[in-house]
């Protein structure tokens, strides 16, 4: 701070000095010129020695023109030279200058010289004795010129090149040089030899030298044409070079053989040969004006160029032409061509569309409407068929759909003709099919089945009755009915919800009088739906118990399960068959799930083939969409050991164990006399045998297992069998449980169970609506003890 407070002082000192008189009286110090070229640096030498060894410079500053305050400083005062303080005006140089005091002499340093750096530059060197020594420079900044560019007669700016050009042609050449101070002088040279240096100004800052060459020869190929711009020697001149380009065009092109006639989408290979070019031609490959692709490189050979091209002819090329170019790239106006005309033969390209006055998002039924079916073909088609929907359409009058030429007309459409229409055109290649159209026909709504949807629900019970038809457009509205035997009432808008293909009433029948008809219509743009749909509402309920069954073996030796149906509750019912197994060796009263039957039409089931030695009991019961029924548990049942197939049919009895126990005994006696005494074994045979069926009756064992104990008897077969007694389980009744059935044995059962999931949710969407504990509200229609919602 302190030595920065000493320079400012020494500046004040010295710019008081400069205006005083006493300056004036200093010899004039000569004035030498100095050039730098914009943007580089230059150096201002300022001699620092003393004339006296013995003394010592003690300050040097630099001044500009004729101001008094430097513009630069170097103060040695009180410390070695190269510990000086160095201070340079931020308005002027600033950073950008340097004294530099290890060169011999001295020099002010400037970087990056700027045109306003112009000006006479004076130092001024003081000792601590000897006398001031100046100097003084006039610093004059050189402005380069831009690059050379030069132009043809055009004016389009050349690049590296000029041409190619033809023997004999002339050259203009136009040499442009921008900016420069002083103005630069331009100059031409072909091959470094100067040929023209006459140069005019084109504008205020732009000097222009124009080359006219004659005629160009052979000889001249190859030759550099060079443009050069200087205004100083501290740099090297600015140029730009052209070479020049010659080019001979080729001589022939012809084609090698080709068939006459083409088949579309067949490949074929065409060659075409050039000869006389120089440097040797390029070929090109065209149909009519677009540029075909080579798929090979062309064999160049000397003057001659040979080109090979694979082309496959498609239905468009039919007529058009095949050329062969062949040109110096150098030369594109003096190539030679050769061409053919293509013959190509196609099966049909055909297209469908329709009638150009038909708009195809308007046609409702009663239109005429007409398809023109677009061939195009060589030869001609012979043939035109169509189509509807994939298959052939029958045309004739009664039906009245007819064509004329290549049209199709449908007259008084209805919407059973509406779909996808298409037609195939044939001739001597081959036949092809058009695209499908779809034809769109509007009509009015009408219901989506032509049954009536018989709807089950309980008094209370609230059901979503969905209402869906068929419609195009979609139906923009809706409105319900309800009657009975003794009354029509007309449901209000707020009690169903619709959208644009359904309606949705929420009903619930809280009397007798609720049940009956529902009547739902709907309208579009194109009309009112003419014959509603129809619901019929039922009381609903689980379905009743199966009764009447029977078990017994058919003649392959399966067993057969049949009961009779009892009421379905108004609903659709499936029946289910468990049969669960028990061994007769096991002294536990433990059973297993033996096999698990669902049937949805009827309550008859078939277990085939079963294993001997095993207990067996099933239990039927039928379910529907609100629950299932109190199951029929038929009672246990067997095969005997000796045999594989048993009859069934007659009614079942309960065996004692005991009994089971003397057989065995008396069995065993038995088998003992018969060995020792041949002629009681006979009579005890004849005593068994009478014990057995004939040969013609098969048996059935019947069990009853009490208090671990199995009791069987066998009992004789009836070809008229009694009903099996059935029991009921009270415990098999469904239950409710958050709004929905529950049963107990589902476990057993996850088919049924599915099964009855599945039912609800379909009906509460189609035929049988279920209620559902979701329901946020549930409207009514009054009319007396009746209610709908």
């Amino acid at each position: 701070m302190e030595a920065d407070l000493r320079v400012l002082l020494v500046v004040w000192i010295l710019s008081t000095m400069g205006a005083s008189p006493e300056l004036a009286s200093e010899v004039t110090v000569p004035l030498v010129p100095v050039d730098a070229v914009e943007g580089r640096s230059v150096k201002f030498p300022c001699d620092v020695s003393s004339p006296n060894p013995a003394d010592k410079v003690y300050m040097v500053f630099w001044f500009k023109d004729d101001s008094g305050v430097p513009l630069y400083s170097f103060d040695v005062r009180g410390m070695p030279l190269d510990q000086a303080h160095h201070y340079s005006a931020p308005d002027v140089f600033g950073n950008r200058a340097s004294f530099r005091t290890v060169t011999d002499p001295a020099c002010l340093l400037v970087d990056e010289v700027h045109r306003n750096d112009e000006g006479v530059y004076r130092c001024r060197v003081d000792f601590r004795n000897s006398a001031t020594k100046s100097f003084r420079y006039n610093l004059s900044v050189i402005v380069p010129p831009e690059h050379p560019v030069v132009f043809d007669r055009l004016g389009r700016q050349l690049n590296m090149t000029v041409g190619p050009l033809d023997e004999g042609d002339g050259i203009a050449l136009i040499c442009r040089v921008i900016g420069g101070n002083p103005p630069p002088s331009v100059v031409w040279l072909k091959n470094n030899q100067v040929v023209d240096d006459e140069c005019e100004h084109a504008a205020i800052n732009a000097m222009e030298n124009r080359l006219h060459w004659p005629s160009v020869s052979r000889q001249d190929f190859g030759s550099v044409f060079t443009c050069r711009a200087s205004n100083t020697k501290l740099m090297d001149p600015r140029q730009a070079s052209v070479v020049l380009d010659l080019r001979l065009p080729p001589l022939t092109v012809t084609f090698s053989a080709i068939d006459e006639v083409l088949v579309a989408d067949r490949r074929y290979d065409i060659q075409c040969n050039s000869a006389g070019s120089r440097p040797p031609a390029s070929i090109t490959w065209y149909r009519n004006d677009k540029k075909l692709p080579k798929m090979k490189q062309d064999d160049v050979k000397e003057n001659a160029t040979s080109s090979e091209m694979t082309f496959v002819p498609t239905t468009d090329d039919n007529g058009k032409s095949i050329t062969c170019r062949a040109e110096n790239p150098q030369v594109p106006k003096m190539a030679l061509e050769e061409n053919f005309i293509l013959k190509v033969v196609f099966a049909p390209i055909v297209s469908l569309r329709l009638g150009n006055s038909i708009d195809p998002n308007g046609i409702k039924e009663g239109d005429d409407v007409y398809f023109d079916c677009h061939v195009k073909a060589n030869p001609p088609s012979t043939k035109l068929t169509w189509y509807h929907n994939g298959a052939t359409l029958n045309l004739n009058s009664s039906t009245r759909t007819m064509k004329s030429d290549n049209n199709l007309v449908l007259q008084r459409v209805t919407r059973n003709v509406a779909g996808r229409y298409a037609c195939r055109a044939t001739n001597s290649e081959g036949e092809s099919y058009s695209n499908e159209l779809s034809l769109r026909i509007k009509y009015a709504p009408g219901c989506k089945t032509d049954r009536v949807m018989v709807i089950g629900a309980s008094r209370g019970e609230s059901m979503d009755v969905p209402c869906e038809v068929d419609a195009d457009p979609p139906a923009k509205g809706f409105r319900w009915k309800f009657n009975n035997s003794g009354e029509t009432i007309d449901i209000g808008p707020e009690r169903y919800i619709s959208n644009g293909t359904s309606s949705v009433l929420r009903y619930t029948p809280v009397a007798d009088l609720d049940y009956g008809t529902l009547s739902c219509w709907a309208m579009n743009g194109v009309g009112h739906q003419s014959v509603p749909c129809l619901f019929q509402m039922v009381a609903a309920g689980k379905p009743q118990s199966v009764h009447n069954c029977t078990v017994r073996n058919n003649t392959d030796g399966a067993v057969d399960v049949q009961c009779e149906p009892g009421y379905d509750g108004g609903l659709q019912q499936v029946f289910v068959l468990e049969v669960f197994a028990e061994s007769l060796d096991s002294q536990t009263d433990g059973e297993m799930l033996y096999r698990n039957m669902t049937d949805r039409t009827s309550p008859r089931f078939s277990l085939g083939k079963v294993a001997l030695g095993v207990l067996y009991t099933a239990r039927m019961y039928a379910a529907n969409a609100k629950g299932k029924s109190t199951a029929v548990t038929l009672p246990r049942f067997s095969f005997p050991s000796s045999e594989n197939q048993m009859g069934f049919g007659v009614e079942v009895l309960k065996v004692s164990p005991i009994l089971i126990t003397i057989l065995s005994v008396c069995l065993f006696l038995i088998m003992l006399v018969i060995i020792v005494i041949v002629k009681l074994k006979t009579a005890n045979s004849r005593k068994r045998n009478s014990r057995q069926p004939s040969g013609g009756d098969k048996q059935v064992i019947v069990h009853q297992r009490s208090n671990g104990q199995v009791a069987s008897s066998i009992l004789e077969t009836d070809t008229d069998p009694d009903l099996i007694q059935v029991k009921y389980d009270p415990s098999d009744a469904p239950k409710m449980r958050n709004g929905g059935v529950q049963f107990s044995d589902d476990a057993h059962d996850p088919s049924v169970a599915g099964w009855i999931a599945a039912n609800a949710a379909v009906a509460q969407t189609s035929q049988l609506p279920l209620s559902s504990s979701s329901s946020s509200s549930t409207g009514t229609l009054r009319r007396g003890t009746a209610g709908t919602a």
